[in-house]
């Protein structure tokens, strides 16, 4: 992972400090964590597979028909924490949050 690849995901604490000067005063009442890998929308002949981190702590290995749920977390920093113990994370992915105000 280069430099600036590792600067815009979740592992990184820079990461959690954009997210929170991004809120503001506005913080989301939860999150949920994706895994981003590869580019372009399958349906223009691109190769993304963005997957989302399960209740189990590992990616989901394919989201058709998957048994995990979904973790979501109160926090960005708790969701920095999750993030440090993912044990299946694709190489070359980027992790990040979809925040949520409802």
């Amino acid at each position: 992972m280069t430099d600036t690849t590792a600067s815009l995901s979740l592992e990184n604490p820079a990461y959690v400090e954009r997210c929170k000067t991004h809120w503001g005063a506005s913080l989301p009442t939860s999150m949920i964590v994706i895994e981003y890998y590869g580019h372009g929308d399958k349906a223009f002949g691109g190769i993304a597979d963005d997957r989302p981190l399960g209740v189990s702590g590992c990616i989901f290995k394919n989201t058709v028909g998957a048994t995990d749920q979904v973790a979501e977390f109160p926090t960005v920093e708790a969701a920095h924490e999750a993030v440090k113990l993912i044990p299946n994370r694709r190489e070359g992915s980027i992790l990040g949050v979809a925040p949520s105000w409802r």
